[in-house]
């Protein structure tokens, strides 16, 4: 992606992302690891730099989601770079639940480095907690309500911590969850975009214009083949033809039979988000 196509400022905060960042930040003394979920999509992009500071210095298990949606070979060449400095990580799909069973498994090894620690100081019963991060839609809460159902055991809210974080109990394994948090402003528009193409910012308040452009030129350049069988190319390449081209092929037409481009525009970028076009990854190594 070349930044010069990118061009819109972003910078949208919510109130609850404030809160939740300084929610973790009061928190983090309280846990012993780090559950971080990426997009497996955009597995660089999905790091938020605040929380990524805030947490450096705690034990870090990755669970890149949504494996099924990106590209195979990108994902397995992203998990090794990440497998480091004692990080765990791993790649699963949240529709399958032998890869919950793999998350599992790994969740108990932190907890064991706890419980040996501990056993050298004669303490028999410790209980290890872990913070669970993510940016929105990356697949946080389906994790959370998996494990809960599970377990169906809340742990009650620890003092000094504010009254509306939830702990759920795993095993021995109390995990707090928070929101999904954006970075308060993205000075890199090329990430900006790339959260917006996977639908963790909300496409609507991004030109379409420049989202589908980034995204077809994308297309053009690591998945030819995908895009031209999706749409029936027959070899056009500038842009504004394929999306005529689509037009006229699904019949999208405004009251005066003209192309409906918007509509052609609006049914690319939903079916690139939901993996339709191809496996990709917009993170690439």
């Amino acid at each position: 992606m070349n930044n010069k196509e990118v061009k819109t400022n972003i910078n949208w905060f919510p109130g609850h992302m404030r809160k939740a960042l300084n929610k973790i930040s009061d928190s983090l003394k309280m846990v012993d690891f780090v559950i971080e979920l990426l997009d497996a999509r955009i597995p660089l992009s999905s790091q938020n730099e605040y929380v990524e500071k805030l947490i450096s210095n705690k034990p870090r298990l990755y669970i890149l989601t949504k494996k099924d949606l990106s590209d195979e070979l990108e994902t397995t060449k992203r998990i090794d770079k990440l497998t480091n400095n004692g990080a765990k990580a791993i790649a699963v799909s949240l529709k399958d639940t032998q890869d919950f069973n793999k998350i599992l498994k790994l969740m108990d090894e932190f907890s064991s480095f706890k419980k040996e620690k501990a056993l050298k100081k004669g303490i028999k019963n410790v209980t290890t907690r872990g913070l669970v991060i993510g940016i929105p839609n990356v697949g946080k809460s389906t994790l959370i309500n998996y494990l809960a159902k599970k377990q169906l055991t809340k742990v009650s809210n620890k003092p000094g911590v504010t009254r509306n974080i939830h702990w759920v109990k795993v095993n021995n394994i109390e995990l707090m969850d928070t929101p999904g948090i954006l970075e308060p402003q993205y000075d890199n528009q090329e990430k900006a975009i790339k959260l917006a193409l996977i639908g963790s910012i909300r496409q609507e308040i991004l030109p379409k214009e420049e989202l589908i452009n980034v995204c077809l030129n994308y297309l053009k350049k690591y998945y030819l083949n995908a895009l031209n069988t999706r749409y029936k190319l027959d070899g056009i390449s500038e842009n504004t033809l394929i999306l005529e081209k689509i037009a006229e092929n699904r019949g999208f037409l405004l009251k005066n039979n003209t192309l409906d481009i918007s509509k052609a525009i609006d049914i690319v970028l939903n079916e690139f988000k939901n993996g339709i076009i191809t496996k990709f990854t917009l993170d690439r190594l």
